[in-house]
């Protein structure tokens, strides 16, 4: 998924990239009704798009040329995001089918997760090396670290966000769903907006703050949907008192 992502990076802007990846949503909803058994819904499907027209809003509007950017973008690069979207998406549907719904406890689930980042480690270290010594120069990948104090110590501070990052995506994963996981992802894009205005005085147009608006709103029509249709929890103590009693 990574791979994809950071190679796409080459030949199309940030701005179309976000936007276009952030259609994984529609990769988590589409796996969750053939994996999970979740239904169809159209209050879903609204909340989805809403937060889909929200992000695309926020990409195109927070700079001028944005939109330039966005339709002259590659196909060969677009269909590398849309891949690593979907990958992502399978990677998010996969970890809630590995799990299961019977295990909620913490340790457990990152247990289980932990031990699937294990067994990635010698497939990134051969990969790595396969790209860093890759004879075809489309594949080629250099090695190499910051070689200043201020890229090493961004490095490590966005490693240790990696970590936070890591550790709460299977959480959420169990304890709610891929789908409201995933478009709560979105948050993420106006928050950084906001956080960037209040740090570096940035303004941002109204189709930005448009478009965080829908955003939000799209998650919070997920949120219902998803608190709606879900059934009161069975109480076997009190269905037991019952049998005793009758």
């Amino acid at each position: 998924t990574d791979y994809f992502w950071y190679a796409a990076l080459a030949n199309v802007s940030v701005a179309a990239g976000t936007a276009i990846f952030n259609c994984s949503p529609l990769f988590v909803y589409c796996f969750s009704i053939c994996f999970l058994h979740e239904r169809l819904s159209f209050g879903k499907l609204c909340g989805v798009f809403t937060s889909f027209v929200g992000v695309t809003l926020v990409v195109m509007f927070q700079n001028g040329n944005d939109i330039e950017e966005i339709a002259s973008t590659g196909v060969v690069a677009g269909l590398m995001v849309v891949l690593s979207a979907a990958l992502y998406g399978g990677y998010e549907v996969a970890i809630r089918l590995m799990v299961g719904e019977d295990i909620t406890d913490t340790a457990t689930i990152l247990i289980m997760t932990g031990l699937c980042g294990l067994f990635t480690i010698p497939l990134w270290i051969i990969g790595s090396l396969l790209l860093a010594y890759c004879p075809v120069d489309a594949l080629y990948e250099p090695l190499g670290i910051p070689d200043n104090l201020h890229g090493l110590v961004l490095l490590l501070v966005t490693g240790l966000m990696a970590i936070v990052f890591c550790v709460s995506l299977p959480l959420s994963l169990c304890w709610t769903s891929p789908l409201e996981t995933s478009v709560g992802c979105m948050l993420t894009i106006p928050l950084a907006g906001l956080i960037d205005s209040v740090i570096h005085h940035v303004s941002f147009s109204w189709g930005c703050i448009g478009g965080s608006a829908l955003v939000m709103g799209g998650f919070g029509i997920l949120e219902y949907c998803s608190t709606k249709g879900t059934p009161l929890q069975h109480n076997p103590n009190k269905s037991e008192n019952a049998n005793t009693l009758a």
